[in-house]
């Protein structure tokens, strides 16, 4: 079983809208997926309730918790034989970060474009870093990549802190959105449409990113 935590200190950086469609995609490739909704404001449990009234499914399992429930909550998810746990968390810097920052195998860091995404990022990476989270974390822009000055902006944030960064960007907004009311991911609900394929792209590069984590450390303690 793999874990992934979605995590960032600011709001809006489009952390649970990008794990649910991430949710969706990993399924689409055969996963178990269970989403732990760790935020007070519990909209990916909110969002799973919609998606078992519109199209009657209780896939992915979304659950939500606190960070001193997390342990117990990885450990159902092992036995009830999940592949990937992909974990949401508060847009703060508090407990539910630290817990699944620990806890994942993979930290992704979403960032939008403005200049106060890009102080929010950088004072993301620098708590990672502190809590030596950083070799396992990498940034995504979720922001359309028409603004190159944006772009290398963010790249060289993330070049500072030695993150891992995907130059890839997610677009269509209003696709991603228009699919969570329907209680489904954007693959789901626009497939073949430019932000579905932007959402099956990072869940490659994502899967890729973790495959390298993963064999890193099967050599650390061979």
């Amino acid at each position: 079983m793999r874990v992934w935590s979605v995590v960032s200190q600011k709001g809006g950086s489009g952390k649970t809208t990008l794990l649910l469609h991430l949710a969706v995609a990993a399924m689409a490739k055969g996963l178990t997926v269970s989403v732990f909704d760790l935020d007070p404001q519990r909209s990916a449990e909110q969002w799973s309730e919609l998606r078992e009234a519109r199209i009657n499914t209780d896939e992915p399992a979304v659950v939500h918790g606190t960070p001193a429930g997390l342990d117990g909550m990885l450990e159902a998810a092992r036995e009830t034989g999940s592949d990937l746990v992909l974990i949401d968390t508060p847009p703060s810097v508090d407990k539910s970060l630290i817990y699944a920052a620990a806890a994942a195998d993979l930290v992704i860091v979403p960032t939008r474009s403005s200049v106060l995404d890009q102080f929010a990022l950088r004072e993301t990476l620098d708590y990672l870093k502190r809590i030596r989270a950083l070799p396992k974390t990498v940034v995504v822009r979720n922001a359309p990549g028409r603004d190159a000055k944006a772009s290398a902006d963010i790249e060289a944030i993330g070049k500072e802190f030695g993150a891992g960064m995907l130059a890839l960007t997610i677009e269509d907004q209003v696709d991603l959105a228009k699919a969570l009311k329907e209680g489904k991911g954007v693959t789901e609900s626009a497939p073949g449409r430019k932000a579905a394929k932007a959402i099956e792209a990072l869940y490659q590069h994502l899967a890729a990113f973790d495959r390298r984590l993963a064999k890193a450390a099967r050599r650390v303690t061979a």
